[in-house]
């Protein structure tokens, strides 16, 4: 009988090791969001009876003030800035301030150099990408006729091929994200020209 009660101890010691673990902060700090973020959710294991107090430098609690869940509308301006919340509960016990630090990823950028570029007839060219913020990037640029996406983009500039041109054509950037679904936007002029210039009309041989 002494056996049994101190296994069924040994289990009650460690179905409550687990159920604490499980029950863990799965947050990793620093958190990310990007910068400008509105209506990010961020909570707290709710205790009936219990009172919150959130502190978010750099942010504004859009809903929930003095609740276990909140929304935030975070700053445009890239940065780390640190969350805290103190707990007080049903007895007016105050417990201790939890914290975790969100860093505000910049927003991505594309950018073209606004350049115009001539070509001969059915011959083609190359112009380049400039990114910025955190990669992978994903964007998109138009010829006018055809929207192109470009995805997974790990390295800066980037560069693109028209292939061969019949017509003179203008490039502009049309959309610019990044992996963690931070969408910014295009900067500089955003377009290249290539003006595409005609072949001679050489006439027929003649032989006097």
């Amino acid at each position: 009988m002494k056996t049994k009660n101190l296994l069924t101890l040994a289990l009650a010691i460690s179905g409550a090791f687990f159920a604490t673990a499980v029950s863990a902060q799965s947050t990793t700090s620093p958190d990310t969001v990007c910068a400008g973020r509105t209506g990010a959710p961020y909570y707290v294991h709710a205790t009936a009876g219990s009172s919150y107090h959130w502190i978010v430098p750099n942010g504004t609690i859009a809903s929930g003030t003095n609740t276990d869940s909140i929304t935030v509308d975070w700053s445009a301006t890239p940065g780390t800035d640190t969350i805290e919340v103190v707990e007080t509960n049903a007895h007016g016990c105050v417990g201790d301030t939890e914290k975790l630090a969100v860093y505000r990823m910049p927003l991505p950028t594309a950018t073209l150099a606004g350049v115009t570029d001539s070509v001969c007839h059915n011959y083609g060219t190359t112009f380049t990408v400039a990114l910025t913020g955190i990669g992978p990037w994903n964007f998109s640029y138009s010829d006018g006729t055809t929207t192109t996406p470009v995805s997974n983009v790990t390295s800066s500039p980037y560069t693109i091929s028209t292939g061969n041109l019949t017509t003179t054509t203008t490039y502009t950037l049309t959309a610019i994200s990044n992996k963690f679904g931070c969408v910014g936007t295009t900067s500089g002029s955003g377009t290249n020209k290539v003006v595409v210039n005609p072949k001679p009309a050489t006439s027929a041989i003649y032989h006097n």
